[in-house]
């Protein structure tokens, strides 16, 4: 099974040389197989996306050659656990 954004993130990788090529460190607007637009800010892409889509799926993402580490911290650091004892 496929995750949710499977499709966009494929079309995302697919257009990646000519998307840094012509707009390096924008944020992209991608629905299903489209390329919707690039925009300068992130609340700019997010909010076109909600007005186009609504509550449906949609992947906004900053275009960049080497893609950031994400770290995330776990809500359960503090909770005792047998397991981790």
């Amino acid at each position: 099974m496929k995750s949710v954004l499977s499709v966009e993130i494929e079309t995302y990788e697919k257009n990646k040389p000519k998307l840094l090529k012509e707009s390096n460190g924008k944020f992209v607007l991608i629905k299903e197989k489209e390329i919707i637009n690039v925009f300068d800010t992130y609340a700019d892409a997010v909010k076109v996306g909600i007005d186009k889509f609504g509550n449906k799926p949609f992947l906004v993402k900053k275009i960049l050659e080497i893609e950031p580490t994400q770290n995330f911290t776990s809500n359960l650091i503090r909770i005792k656990a047998e397991c981790l004892q």
